[in-house]
């Protein structure tokens, strides 16, 4: 049997057609509401950090991943330690010198009357230099250096044969008996014609009167050496302290470097150092002379003797800056890494030759132990190589990886998750 549909059933068949693209609708919502909530209840729990790292590498795209325990990384963030044995050394700095030189200042107010050689000029022990006048103020007997107008302050404590010859002849000239203690070796040298002329009762308490004193005193070279600086000139009136003349001895030659007072352990006499000059591409040699700490300023300093040979004589003059090394200890492992792992120093230092600082560069690198634990360490910078843009450290054990990113400080502890 057939029933026919009456106008409320048909009406009823129009609503639910009608019904029927909402339902399918809100469903969607839901499937789509419940398939979201699955999804997060499989995600781990949200990171506290999530960044991308924008160094020049292959991982400048990848981000890394920061939890409270965790800290994730791609693969290529990881580098393995490569080892690489190389020398120690310690980097020198200074300038050349002479290691004889004098430097001749007046002792009281003079007056140059004559110079007598030139700057540059090269003399023999014993040539005249210059011929001075004392001043006519200054013919009374003082206590000290009343016999000697002339100080000369030389390096290296050579003494002055050029200050004992002119006090001789001076003192020859001055009858004040109160000068016998503090020249007793030249006053023994004077004439008996002088001598004869000194009158003294045990009576006296005033010092006895001085003879004239010579009108010149010519000075003379107290050692061969080579006229290096000339601060006087004809007819100028010097005043006591003022520089006259310095002469060097530049056949024989040094430099001084200063570094830290903890190499002193590392050096020692007799060890050789390479250097060279800015101004010059040759090389030279030379070798440790003298260690001496200074304590006042906590820092030691290194004499360093230039080696004579074909390659030094004649090339090497006063004044050249050099820069210098010397090797030490044994051959070490260290290992080598790019820049953007090392962190917390400046490199500039080793962008230029010979790409090795004066002292090893304390820096940081992020390190994953054994347990895949984190740690910041510290290590030392010894060299960079401009071939492959790497640079050489050292302080990392083997077993140990190196994490080429740059993360905060409060990953350190945490454990690598590698993905």
């Amino acid at each position: 049997m057939y029933l026919t549909p009456t106008t409320n059933t048909k009406n009823l068949a129009i609503n639910i057609t009608r019904f029927i693209p909402l339902l399918w609708l809100r469903g969607g919502i839901l499937l789509l509401l419940l398939i979201a909530g699955l999804l997060s209840a499989c995600q781990p729990p949200s990171p506290t950090e999530s960044f991308t790292t924008t160094e020049n590498t292959n991982t400048a795209s990848t981000p890394i991943i920061i939890s409270d325990d965790s800290v994730t990384m791609a693969p290529e963030y990881v580098l393995s330690i490569k080892p690489t044995r190389y020398q120690p050394s310690l980097g020198l700095q200074g300038h050349i010198e002479a290691i004889k030189g004098a430097q001749l200042t007046a002792a009281r107010d003079l007056q140059i009357q004559k110079l007598l050689v030139t700057e540059g000029q090269w003399v023999e022990k014993g040539t005249p230099l210059f011929i001075v006048q004392r001043q006519k103020s200054d013919t009374t007997t003082s206590e000290q250096n009343t016999d000697d107008p002339i100080n000369g302050h030389e390096t290296d404590g050579i003494e002055s044969e050029d200050n004992v010859n002119k006090r001789k002849s001076i003192t020859a000239d001055i009858s004040d008996t109160s000068t016998k203690n503090d020249h007793a070796p030249f006053l023994a040298k004077t004439s008996a014609a002088i001598n004869a002329n000194i009158n003294t009762t045990p009576e006296e308490t005033t010092p006895n009167p001085v003879k004239s004193i010579p009108p010149f005193t010519t000075v003379r070279a107290s050692f061969s050496g080579r006229v290096s600086s000339v601060y006087i000139e004809n007819g100028l009136q010097v005043q006591a302290g003022e520089p006259l003349l310095q002469i060097n001895d530049d056949r024989d030659l040094q430099f001084i470097a200063t570094l830290p007072i903890q190499a002193e352990s590392q050096l020692s006499i007799g060890q050789n150092v390479n250097f060279t000059t800015a101004s010059l591409t040759d090389k030279f040699t030379g070798q440790v002379s003298k260690l001496i700490i200074d304590h006042q300023n906590n820092k030691l300093l290194v004499y360093v003797h230039v080696v004579k040979n074909e390659a030094s004589r004649g090339k090497l003059q006063p004044e050249m800056a050099i820069s210098g090394r010397v090797d030490y200890g044994q051959i070490e492992v260290g290992t080598t890494v790019p820049k953007h792992s090392i962190h917390d120093v400046d490199l500039t230092e080793l962008q230029k030759p010979p790409y090795k600082p004066l002292s090893p560069l304390t820096a940081n690198v992020w390190i994953i132990k054994q347990d895949q634990r984190l740690t910041r360490q510290a290590v030392e910078v010894i060299e960079y190589d401009p071939s492959t843009d790497q640079y050489l450290i050292a302080g990392v054990r083997n077993d140990s990886l190196i994490c080429l990113a740059d993360l905060p400080l409060e990953s350190a502890g945490k454990k690598v998750v590698i993905s």
